[in-house]
């Protein structure tokens, strides 16, 4: 009983230990990212948090680790071509002495007959000896580890076309999630307002109902049409909470920290004409590029099959010391060539060919699919970057339109022509002009960026 006892205690002891531990880290944590974005000031901008997330995104660093991968994968492969030098040593201890008995015929001399043994026997090893040795392997002729070595290289390119892909992808991404922050937060101004006309719309119609100037179901409708309003309100805060938890672990940064961003300005850029949207695309598109890379390493696949069939031939040579006494040179250098040659192995080096050819093939489809996949995305994003500059301008009319109006409501309210109802109704038609210019301004944004990556350039222009 003592001893379950003195175990409980001992557990319980060790959880405490390791929570108090882990509580640590979390804090030491959190107070580096605060130093981190100390440098930073009190507000993020794009340029600021497109660096933070180069730093610290985790699927990009992933990325970069596989880039290294690859690397290395192109070491191994060359360390082919290189000679091998293996060390060796060993040492045999038998139960006994191997001797070699030899018979030997009867000697005589006319009727004399001479006593000697019938036999002779010596010693062919002894009892306990060493072996120390050096092998050196070098390919004279071994033609997979060529093309093995090229299909490395490939790869290599790859993976650093991949990385400078999901660098784009990541700005696109933050850019995509920044862009929603403000747009929440410019929506937040406009419901606060439509709420506020709300609230002056419902003082009246409660005076009316006093005085029976409406009936109870019209207060109903409006007390409803206020209570939608807070839920829509209340939503916005949520939606807001959640959205800078997710740029925050895009960032990797501490989800229950506070992030201020900064609003951006966007001016309109001239367009190239289509055809050199396509041509740039073409050129330098990453997946356009992986892809017609993987087309190559199927036909240095293709080759590595047909190399089967051809002989492969090494050379070898080293030096071997052994301390038998029986040996009269007990050190000597040695030299080999040694060639192998596949005969029949059951038709498997011929259906590896069969296989590599249609690989071959299905790398030449998904290039000419992956081709026209490209001309197809461009054009699509190109289209869209017109739609929404379109959109754009006709937001900003609208926005210079509501900004006269509310310009006349102040004038109006400042001498009593309106009262606060209408007030802050035209404030609320204000901010959703202002949400809506906003809204479509982020969006020929996230257009222009989507069509910059498809023709393998960085989303984000810079500055604002």
């Amino acid at each position: 009983m003592k001893l379950k006892s003195l175990i409980i205690f001992l557990s319980l002891v060790i959880i405490g230990c390791s929570n108090t531990q882990v509580k640590e880290e979390k804090f030491v944590t959190a107070q580096e990212e605060r130093e981190y974005l100390e440098k930073y000031g009190n507000t993020l901008s794009l340029e600021e948090t497109l660096e933070i997330a180069r730093e610290r995104n985790l699927d990009l660093r992933i990325k970069e680790l596989e880039r290294e991968i690859a690397t290395l994968d192109k070491k191994i492969a060359f360390g082919n071509f290189l000679p091998s030098i293996t060390l060796g040593g060993s040492y045999t201890r038998l139960d006994d002495n191997i001797n070699l008995e030899m018979g030997l015929p009867p000697i005589s001399f006319g009727p004399i007959q001479l006593p000697l043994p019938s036999s002779f026997e010596t010693k062919l090893i002894d009892e306990s000896f060493y072996t120390t040795g050096v092998a050196v392997q070098i390919p004279i002729f071994v033609p997979s580890t060529w093309y093995l070595y090229s299909a490395r290289q490939k790869g290599e390119d790859i993976s650093k076309l991949a990385e400078s892909f999901a660098d784009k992808m990541l700005q696109l991404q933050v850019m995509s999630e920044y862009f929603y922050i403000l747009a929440l937060e410019s929506e937040k101004d406009t419901l606060i307002n439509n709420l506020k006309s709300s609230q002056e719309l419902e003082k009246k119609v409660e005076t009316s109902l006093k005085v029976e100037g409406v009936l109870e179901w019209e207060l109903q409708k409006v007390q409803a049409l206020v209570e939608s309003q807070k839920i829509a309100l209340n939503k916005n805060e949520r939606d807001l909470k959640i959205a800078k938890m997710n740029l925050k672990r895009t960032l990797n940064l501490n989800l229950q920290e506070d992030i201020k961003l900064e609003s951006i300005e966007s001016v309109e850029v001239e367009l190239p004409t289509l055809e050199d949207c396509i041509y740039n695309a073409l050129n330098g598109n990453e997946i356009l590029q992986i892809t017609e890379k993987g087309k190559e390493i199927n036909e240095d696949l293709k080759k590595i099959a047909i190399t089967n069939f051809l002989p492969k031939i090494v050379l070898g040579g080293g030096y071997i010391n052994n301390s038998n006494q029986t040996l009269a040179d007990p050190d000597f250098l040695f030299g080999n060539v040694t060639g192998v040659i596949s005969i029949f192995n059951g038709f498997k080096n011929v259906n590896e060919y069969k296989k590599a050819v249609r690989r071959e093939k299905i790398g030449e489809l998904t290039l000419e699919k992956q081709f026209m996949t490209t001309v197809l995305e461009v054009t699509k994003a190109y289209e869209n970057v017109k739609t929404t500059q379109e959109l754009w301008r006709m937001a900003k009319l609208n926005y210079e339109a509501e900004i006269g109006k509310l310009n006349q409501r102040k004038v109006e309210r400042r001498v009593e022509m309106i009262g606060d109802e209408e007030y802050y109704k035209a404030l609320a038609e204000y901010n959703e002009a202002l949400s809506l210019k906003e809204k479509v301004q982020y969006q020929y944004e996230m257009a222009l960026g989507a069509l910059s990556i498809a023709m393998g350039k960085a989303p984000f222009r810079g500055g604002n």
